[in-house]
């Protein structure tokens, strides 16, 4: 699929974004997150107080170039209208409202460097993490509540926890992805994630042939 080329506007919001976060992770892996203020990064990015704010609602955010997760209309719709099967799409769209908030290429590699070296920062990842499974889970539990909801989940036993098992294996399924991709290089990550999915399946089919 052809990418769309970028309004000046979208280009000087990037540049902007790309200075803030490159300003607190450098200041980061130099000395510390606990040196690093908000101030001190402004500054050094060339912004205002108040443009950090804009783009990033913490310094934690800032220094690992993570932003609150959201879900498009375009994800939205592919969720919708494929015809994978429910697991896939599932995974699929979790996905997709991870990389809104984690990213891929250059800030991914910074931050899975910076993590390294101090661990504690990891908290505010996983509350993106946890925040990201919560939208989906609320796309899963209003398609259960709506008149046209998915045949297959109102299928599912036991309803609403079925649902939630299904979030928990997807998420597990999305963590593997992004782990067995460390540099966040991969080019097709829809196949990277499909491909995911069918070693799970295997797994599972190997250990229920075997019990």
């Amino acid at each position: 699929m052809q990418e769309v080329p970028l309004t000046q506007r979208e280009r000087n919001r990037l540049e902007t974004w790309n200075a803030i976060h490159d300003a607190a992770a450098a200041m980061t892996l130099e000395d510390g997150p606990v040196s690093v203020t908000i101030e001190a990064v402004a500054s050094r990015a060339g912004v205002s107080k108040r443009t950090f704010f804009n783009y990033f609602p913490t310094k934690e955010d800032a220094i690992l170039g993570t932003r609150a997760p959201l879900v498009s209309d375009e994800l939205l719709e592919k969720f919708r209208s494929s015809d994978a099967d429910l697991l896939t799409r599932i995974v699929r769209i979790l996905a997709g409202v991870m990389a809104t908030s984690l990213g891929r290429g250059h800030a991914y590699q910074v931050r899975r460097d910076i993590i390294t070296r101090y661990p504690e920062l990891k908290g505010r990842m996983v509350q993106h993490i946890n925040a990201a499974e919560g939208l989906v889970d609320e796309i899963l539990h209003e398609r259960m509540d709506s008149e046209a909801a998915e045949e297959t989940l109102n299928l599912l036993p036991d309803g609403q926890d079925s649902a939630r098992a299904l979030l928990m294996l997807a998420g597990t399924i999305t963590r593997f992805a992004y782990r067995s991709d460390p540099q966040g290089t991969v080019a097709d990550i829809d196949l990277h994630i499909d491909s995911t999915v069918k070693i799970f399946r295997e797994v599972m089919q190997a250990t229920h042939d075997n019990a």
